[in-house]
């Protein structure tokens, strides 16, 4: 049989580049430390988030494909935070600029500029001391800024900025101090859309139109001054999908065409219980016509469920966890697939993937074994999926997949390793000549990081081996193969092709 591929490998790497196939590590703090990045915003072919790379706490950082990482500017001097955890979208791009909320020590978090190439500058001290405006939840329509702020007269509002004069106040919904805008908030029939919480109709969905300079109550829901609580607020095609919560139905996914009242569409668990939750970002997502979310039945386990709006239909996906709430949350739309983090009950809150046919399937077990890498803000830009997690070696550190880097070789231990049919029709054998003793594990993934073959971590002595990965039954395609040591410092990567 002729042998078609051998590779010889003499190096040692550093295995923070590729942690498992098609992953990146951009491990902005360097080693153990987390840079704990949040706040991910697309915005011309970067990606901006805040991070702490070790130094200059909390900043704004940005990205370009699989390139390091790069700090903006310390802006709040040494290793002080320019922002605090807990904000919801302090970040959006307009007019080839990017707007943030920063504190520099002196001004109190508030609104600042970015145009690329100077260094950020304050675009408005809305408070005029220390104090924190805190703005928040931006959206951009008609190439306007408009996001939420908070001052001592008039408590949280809308704001308004058109780039060139001072931001103004557009609401005071609940007169005085008292707060009226709630995020987060989107921009959906050419009007602003929000949750205001009065007296007199309690928390409901509302909206501001910027033609007629008015807010209004858009629906409640949940009749009084009984509260809904809209949430996750997601714009679908034309169509505003969010949950909300009713006394006799409990928190359900609703849709709204900004004419008709909202509709309820599911009541997953009967009566008041909640077939929904409210606290995860990236709730919903639209995939080959259907809406899918995190469902709760009366078992009271929650699971991948969807919603087809063509015949009304409320499916249970899947369960990725068969014994217990496999909770898929931060879902998106990445190469034709649907990408969600889920707990199979194995391998902890990992990276899944669906095709809307077969089961998902485990994308990444970042952090192996039981533990969880708790993927967060699912991030498309291009051929990148960039989101946050914890590989349990290098902390919470930013991250992105790449179908497209499952075919690169890195060398990371003493050996000589020969893959031969390639192309293969039935079985592929791998020879492997080791200087040392070794715990190796071999896995094979097809073209999307679906893994297809895993198999056990076993000894293999110093000197040759062999072993044989079964392919007659896979379809034809480009595959990944991966060796790697028990303890995944070392590893080896490379492209089969299956006829």
């Amino acid at each position: 049989m002729r042998r078609l591929s051998t590779i010889i490998l003499g190096l040692t790497l550093s295995v923070t580049a590729i942690a498992q196939p098609g992953i990146k590590n951009f491990d902005v703090a360097n080693g153990f430390a987390s840079s704990s990045p949040v706040y991910l915003v697309p915005y011309k072919g970067l990606l901006y988030f805040y991070g702490n790379n070790g130094s200059s706490g909390r900043e704004l950082h940005s990205v370009s494909g699989a390139n390091n990482a790069q700090l903006i500017k310390n802006i709040n001097p040494s290793s002080a935070n320019a922002i605090r955890s807990g904000f919801k979208r302090p970040i959006a791009g307009l007019g080839g600029k990017v707007y943030f909320t920063a504190t520099n020590g002196a001004s109190g978090e508030e609104l600042f500029s970015y145009d690329g190439v100077n260094a950020p500058k304050l675009v408005a001290d809305l408070t005029f001391n220390t104090d924190s405006s805190a703005p928040d939840n931006f959206v951009v329509l008609n190439s306007k800024l408009y996001f939420s702020a908070w001052t001592p007269t008039n408590g949280l509002e809308l704001y308004e900025y058109d780039t060139v004069n001072a931001p103004k106040r557009l609401t005071d919904i609940n007169a005085g101090a008292d707060n009226s805008v709630f995020g987060p908030m989107v921009e959906f029939g050419s009007k602003i859309f929000f949750v205001c919480n009065t007296t007199a109709n309690g928390s409901e969905l509302w909206s501001y139109n910027p033609l007629t300079n008015t807010a209004a109550i858009e629906a409640d829901i949940d009749t009084g001054a009984n509260s809904s609580n809209p949430a996750n607020l997601t714009v679908i095609g034309n169509k505003l999908y969010f949950s909300a919560t009713t006394f006799l139905n409990g928190r359900e996914l609703y849709v709204y065409d900004n004419s008709n009242p909202p509709q309820r569409l599911t009541d997953i668990s009967a009566s008041a219980l909640s077939g929904l939750s409210p606290v995860f970002s990236n709730a919903f997502a639209e995939y080959k016509g259907k809406i899918y979310f995190a469902g709760r039945d009366t078992s009271g386990d929650r699971h991948l469920w969807s919603y087809d709006p063509s015949n009304s239909n409320v499916t249970l996906e899947a369960k990725v966890n068969p014994n217990g709430s496999s909770e898929p949350r931060e879902f998106t739309v990445y190469n034709n697939q649907l990408f969600f983090t889920a707990d199979d009950g194995a391998n902890g809150y990992e990276l899944f993937a669906y095709d809307g046919t077969n089961p998902p399937v485990l994308v990444a077990d970042l952090c192996a074994g039981a533990g969880s890498s708790l993927p967060s803000e699912l991030t498309v830009i291009g051929d990148e999926l960039y989101f946050a997690a914890n590989d349990c070696k290098n902390g919470t550190e930013l991250m992105s997949y790449n179908h497209k880097r499952l075919g690169v070789q890195k060398v990371l231990f003493d050996a000589e390793v020969d893959i031969y049919p390639n192309p293969v029709r039935k079985d592929l054998h791998i020879d492997m000549k080791l200087k040392n003793d070794e715990q190796l594990r071999i896995t094979l993934a097809d073209a999307t990081g679906r893994v297809v073959y895993d198999g056990d971590t076993l000894p293999y002595r110093a000197g040759k081996n062999n072993t044989d990965i079964p392919m007659k039954n896979m379809p034809p395609g480009n595959y990944i193969y991966y060796i790697r040591n028990a303890k995944g410092t070392a590893y080896i990567t490379g492209k089969v092709v299956k006829q």
